[in-house]
């Protein structure tokens, strides 16, 4: 009978081989030349078997802890990779969100290659490109004839960014750095096999996905007024499907709405009580409009974003062994960036040469509120994502699923639970960041309400839209974004709150149980101790560690 350490060894094996934009960013070079195969029969394939691991790894049975944790894992991991891989070519590859730009750009400019065999493949990886794209386009094509496509807005974002993209004259496709390992010589001549590809492969392939794009997938796309998934054939069952495969509960997106709506009725009397009385307002509507407009609320200087952000930094670092018996050895530093998204997390190489990052984007200072660094900053770096990640890289004793994957159920739920956790800890400076602490918490309270309002109760665009305008702080064109990629990725943005409401259930669980013997440390040393793992086995974990 196979194990579930035998499962998850073919599970890993099998994804790495199939999932390349992921291996990628992992910085995972071991198939450096291969493209997902979007073509129907490689889809069907690659679906099946996933759905293979899944039924496996549910049929187990065992009576050890580890093995029903990471057979548990393989279920959850496996899930959510049949259903996202059946639909991602003629779904998700057109939204500008979520869709091709996303995969292209850390699929062709790879960091680092070393060897000189990484060289050589890399070639190979942009003379495959041109397969690539002809299977996502026949996947276009199928997908108009049989109804599934896009809307007509994110189809036509994307062809207008692809070919903004390939006029660059500083094209990006090009940017690839040679093999460290390479002699000048060697760099040079093989800069210019890149430039020669790029010109003669790459950019043609991408000029024919911009005209099929334009020509076949706009005529055909969905309208604004029709943007969740119900509005296809077996949607709405898909789209149940993913909320539980992204959340790993079992939860009705009805249920899902339901609790989205009564956060954010629970947020706007915090804003009430903490926000009002600093901005001389009862009203809301008053402190959300002041919240999102008033420009003496937004930063107008890089340097003080760097600064609130390195403060927000040093506190939490010497906060944290109070709050967690276990400390990751890597260093977690912050730096400015002018690329990528507002905020984000780099995890630390394997090899602890490299410590883990959080980035946060300085290119228009306007973008950060004055009271919105510090939550950003205890979310993605310390006490959030890199105690979570790091420690989860670094401990040796569970399988490469634990230490790899990534469940957003349980990763953001961890981060946004972190973001309260910084209060309890006494990291904000005051009532200011507090109310910046509520910001993100808008976002994640509104993500529950406007992603089933569109794909499981028939919202249309605009309605998402104002409903997040309306009971948000959010500028209308940051929610316009939000919401674009909440329709290239069903289900996804709900794991955020639903993951934190569930750890803060765990909490409330070991604490009655515990009584004074609750040990907070204790506690969050037993949620991070096996890595990534879905929340309904995290209960087990914890309770099995804390001894009730």
């Amino acid at each position: 009978m196979t194990t579930a350490r035998e499962l998850a060894d073919d599970y890993w094996d099998f994804r790495k081989q199939t999932n390349h934009f992921a291996g990628l960013m992992r910085g995972d070079l071991t198939y450096i030349e291969r493209w997902n195969d979007l073509s129907a029969g490689g889809t069907l394939a690659a679906v099946a078997q996933y759905e293979s691991f899944a039924a496996q790894a549910r049929a187990l049975e065992t009576d050890d802890l580890t093995s029903r944790v990471l057979a548990a894992t393989v279920a959850a991991s496996a899930t959510t990779d049949a259903l996202t891989y059946a639909a991602q070519a003629e779904l998700l590859a057109p939204n500008m969100q979520m869709g091709i730009i996303s995969w292209l750009l850390p699929g062709i400019v790879v960091q680092p290659l070393v060897t000189a065999d990484h060289g050589a493949r890399y070639l190979q990886k942009l003379d495959a490109l041109e397969l690539f794209v002809n299977q996502l386009i026949d996947r276009l094509r199928e997908g108009v004839r049989s109804g599934r496509v896009p809307l007509a807005r994110h189809a036509i974002d994307t062809a207008t960014k692809l070919t903004a993209l390939l006029d660059d004259l500083d094209s990006p496709f090009s940017q690839q750095a040679p093999p460290i390992e390479f002699t000048p010589q060697d760099a040079e001549e093989w800069t210019a096999e890149v430039a020669e590809r790029v010109d003669r492969v790459v950019k043609p392939a991408l000029r024919r996905l911009v005209a099929e794009l334009t020509t076949t997938t706009v005529p055909a796309g969905r309208p604004d007024d029709r943007p969740g998934l119900l509005h296809l054939d077996g949607g709405a069952e898909l789209y149940r499907r993913l909320v539980g495969a992204h959340t790993t509960l079992d939860v009705a997106p009805e249920h899902v709405h339901a609790v989205g709506l009564a956060q954010v009725a629970r947020l706007e009397e915090e804003y009430l009580s903490l926000a009002g009385p600093l901005l001389g307002t009862t009203q809301i509507e008053e402190i959300y409009l002041r919240l999102r407009t008033d420009d003496s609320l937004h930063h107008h200087d890089a340097d003080e974003i760097i600064a609130d952000a390195l403060r927000a930094f040093e506190k939490a670092q010497a906060a944290m062994g109070d709050w967690f018996g276990v400390l990751p050895r890597a260093d977690c530093v912050a730096s400015a960036t002018e690329v990528g998204a507002l905020a984000y997390y780099r995890t630390p190489s394997e090899d602890g040469t490299q410590p883990g990052h959080f980035f946060f984007n300085t290119s228009e200072p306007s973008m950060w509120a004055t009271f919105q660094v510090a939550a950003i900053a205890y979310h993605e770096g310390i006490p959030g994502h890199h105690l979570q990640l790091a420690l989860g890289m670094e401990n040796e004793n569970v399988h490469p699923l634990h230490r790899h994957l990534y469940l957003p159920g349980f990763g953001e739920g961890w981060g946004l639970y972190t973001e309260r956790l910084a209060d309890e800890m006494g990291l904000y400076e005051d009532d200011w960041e507090r109310v910046g602490m509520l910001f993100a918490d808008s976002l994640r309270a509104c993500r529950l309400v406007v992603d089933t309002g569109m794909h499981a109760l028939g919202w249309t665009r605009q309605q998402a839209i104002d409903y997040m305008v309306a009971h948000s702080p959010m500028a209308v064109y940051e929610v316009e974004q939000e919401i674009d990629r909440y329709i290239g990725a069903p289900g996804q943005a709900t794991s955020y709150m639903m993951g934190r409401l569930e750890i803060d259930k765990i909490r409330s669980e070991a604490e009655t149980e515990l009584g004074q013997g609750f040990d907070v440390k204790a506690f969050h040393d037993a949620v991070l101790s096996f890595g990534t793992v879905p929340l309904p086995v995290l209960r087990e974990i914890v309770s099995a560690r804390l001894g009730y």
